[in-house]
């Protein structure tokens, strides 16, 4: 994972992408930016949380944040649109997975190529 340094930087007008996958205990997040990876971590679930880290490390950046329809439904839709976030709901099917993707299938490996596909323009 390529991870740098984003304390005390501007992110005005850069657009970072965030896909979460949704666990009961714990959400795997990757975040990346229009040039590169920028974070994947595990969490707590919480939009409240995921909201103060994206906004202290990432000030000023426009957020586009992605999940897999499941078990948790809309609420964490719903939770990031009232914080005026956009955020949508994936359907499992419509993301694209190689043979290759599907043997190795892992929470990092999931969110890493959904993220992609959002920052690519899928999903729309």
């Amino acid at each position: 994972m390529i991870t740098k340094s984003t304390k005390g930087k501007d992110f005005t007008g850069q657009n970072i992408y965030v896909e979460i996958d949704t666990h009961h205990k714990s959400w795997m997040v990757s975040i990346y930016s229009d040039a590169f990876e920028l974070k994947t971590f595990s969490q707590q679930p919480g939009a409240d949380q995921l909201e103060k880290f994206l906004m202290s490390n990432y000030p000023g950046a426009n957020y586009h944040l992605a999940y897999e329809a499941g078990f948790c439904g809309f609420w964490i839709q719903r939770a990031f649109q009232r914080k005026g976030i956009c955020c949508k709901v994936i359907h499992p099917a419509d993301v694209p997975a190689s043979d290759k993707e599907n043997k190795r299938k892992t929470d990092k490996v999931d969110s890493r190529k959904i993220v992609k596909g959002l920052k690519n323009g899928g999903f729309e």
